[in-house]
């Protein structure tokens, strides 16, 4: 059995596909999705990613059911306590930038990055239980499938660093999720989206809208994936070897763009700028304060406009919203008004009291402000790409995501690439990622190579270079060799195409009367580092290999094999001492401000 688990910024769902001959054909494979009903009735295959805890921290309900229980304890004015949180994904991320955009309310205020591990990891049980709970009602021969039988996948934004992975799988390994990483795989959610859709078809996006799917025939073509989501946008650029899609026929060209772009900013700019220009920034403040429960069902009503909205075509041909939008103003908020703030808002509602009314000038600008940044960067991941040369076939690009479902940003994409790109989009935008993960976890090989984010490698201590190496750094070793202290062995740099099946080793001499020694790993943006200590470049782990069956024996006899595997989205390093066979696997424990201070980085202004 294979189970996805797409945690969303928005949403959280599962689904999963047995696995039997009559699976194994990509093409008529069956996925089957957990469907969940939401605010309005409407079923979908994400529940709501909140949380509900009491008191003392526990969870007592998750997703709708834990929003709706929230808004009745503030209507009380929750005297038992209660915390409530939601969006809490983009609390994981640990680059700088925008972080208003997770909730943490009553006893969460102020959530620490302890919290957030705690939520993670119980909304994952949650799922985990939920989904053992449907897949137990399966039966195969009079037998139910067990825990041991399923191979659990998990999405994850390709933008984020190896320590927002770590903790993602950390957080599973404790929702009781399997440790062993055959058996717990992490997919990029681009590289799911392109699975899913070589397999499915869509919309293309343009005069007409076609049905279409992603073209796999052309071998050396090449694709783009714009995966938006509830909280961030990722690009990935993949290309079809000529054998076409199947077993390990994907490779990534381009490492992974993206930024905090998803539909969440469209919702935070509503309040930032919308409801702070209709009662002004400190009365804003106020009524946050005093009535959240009210304050948010302003936001909610208008995510349930938000997503009615459909844009037009002006005779230019630029995407436009013409429709305003009416949001009602519950009464205890219209109270609290002073009177001059609701004359004003009974005049711009045309006469109405008790709404806010959005013009589509409006409208438009609070999709703009993340929708132009959206474009920005796809063209800026479409410039890096034409530095692989002039594409085979026509150039595809997928649209995918909860946020692909809004008209405006399709119509934009479209309206700025269709001319030169193939824009396609499935018919439910949203479920792509899930499917895919799916598919992928039943066949990771279909991914030949993904593209190195960093440079990694291990200290060591090499030959001193006279004239190059700072004096410093000499020394002369028990063998009576002079050496430089510090120096990066570089075992996969920065953009790289790295085979899903790559080792690379490297050989290190131990002098005799050693009895430990540790290698520890490094990582950095920069493409050519020198040594360890520079600027940019962090220790993220280490291994303490067992070399006791080999101590006393010359230098010549005593080396450690540094083993670096590229097979999975994440890395492994494991040293073996030659002499005796022993191993030990590294334990990586990555910072939450990986990459700080370092002047390569590509989100830096040095780095752009």
């Amino acid at each position: 059995m294979i189970v996805a688990i797409d945690f969303g910024t928005h949403g959280t769902g599962f689904a999963w596909a047995t696995v039997s001959a009559l699976q194994d054909s990509a093409g008529h494979r069956v996925v089957v999705y957990q469907p969940f009903t939401q605010s309005g009735g409407h079923t979908y295959p994400k529940d709501l990613s909140a949380v509900l805890v009491n008191r003392a921290g526990d969870p007592v309900k998750f997703g709708e059911k834990a929003r709706n229980a929230w808004d009745r304890e503030l209507a009380r004015g929750n005297p038992q306590g209660f915390g409530y949180s939601s969006k809490f994904k983009m609390a994981i991320h640990g680059r700088e930038g925008k972080s208003d955009i997770p909730e943490f309310l009553g006893s969460l205020a102020g959530a620490r990055r302890g919290t957030v591990k705690a939520l993670v990891t119980a909304t994952l049980t949650h799922v985990r239980r939920a989904a053992l709970d449907q897949i137990g009602r399966y039966a195969v021969g009079g037998a139910a499938y067990t825990a041991d039988e399923i191979r659990w996948c998990l999405t994850i934004p390709a933008m984020w660093t190896e320590a927002d992975r770590q903790f993602m799988r950390t957080a599973a390994v404790s929702a009781g999720l399997p440790g062993d990483v055959e058996r717990l795989l992490l997919v990029q959610e681009p590289e799911a989206a392109a699975v899913y859709c070589a397999l499915n078809a869509g919309t293309v996006l343009g005069p007409d809208r076609p049905e279409g799917q992603l073209e796999v025939d052309t071998p050396g073509s090449r694709f783009m994936v714009v995966d938006c989501g509830g909280g961030t946008v990722d690009i990935t650029s993949y290309q079809i070897r000529a054998e076409g899609v199947g077993p390990g026929q994907l490779k990534e060209t381009r490492v992974a763009d993206g930024d905090r772009l998803g539909s969440a900013y469209v919702n935070h700019a509503f309040v930032t700028d919308i409801l702070a220009d209709r009662f002004g920034e400190q009365q804003l403040k106020q009524l946050i304060a005093a009535f959240p429960k009210e304050v948010g069902q302003l936001e909610t009503e208008w995510e349930t406009e938000k997503v009615r909205l459909v844009s037009e075509t002006a005779g230019d041909g630029t995407p436009v919203i013409t429709d305003t939008v009416l949001i009602s103003i519950p009464g205890k908020i219209w109270d609290a008004l002073d009177p001059g703030t609701r004359t004003r808002l009974t005049v711009l509602a045309s006469g109405e009291t008790h709404y806010i009314e959005i013009t589509a000038h409006e409208v438009t600008k609070l999709f703009e402000s993340v929708v132009r940044p959206i474009l920005t960067t796809i063209e800026r991941q479409r410039a890096a790409a034409a530095g692989d040369g002039p594409a085979v076939g026509r150039e595809q690009m997928l649209l995918v995501g909860g946020f692909a479902r809004s008209t405006y940003l399709r119509d934009r994409i479209a309206q700025r690439f269709g001319h030169e790109v193939r824009v396609i989009t499935p018919m439910d935008p949203a479920v792509a990622v899930l499917g895919g993960a799916v598919h992928f976890a039943y066949d990771p090989s279909i991914i030949w190579g993904r593209r190195s984010k960093y440079t990694y490698g291990f200290g060591c201590s090499m030959p001193f270079r006279h004239g190059t190496d700072p004096q410093e750094k000499f020394f002369i070793d028990d063998d009576g060799n002079e050496k430089c202290n510090d120096r990066f062995v570089v075992m996969a740099r920065r953009g790289d195409l790295v085979p899903t099946d790559h080792k690379a080793v490297s050989t290190v001499a131990v002098f005799p009367k050693w009895t430990s020694v540790q290698v520890t790993i490094h990582a950095t943006y920069a493409h050519d580092p020198d040594y360890t200590d520079e600027e940019g470049c962090e220790a993220i782990g280490k291994v303490i290999p067992d070399i006791s069956g080999s101590v006393g024996l010359p230098t010549s006899e005593r080396s450690l094999d540094v083993a670096f595997s590229f097979g999975t989205t994440e890395i492994e390093v494991e040293v073996c001492d030659r002499r005796s066979g022993a191993a030990r696997r590294a334990e990586v424990a990555f910072d939450d401000l990986y990459g700080r201070g370092s002047t390569d980085r590509p989100d830096s202004p040095q780095g752009r």
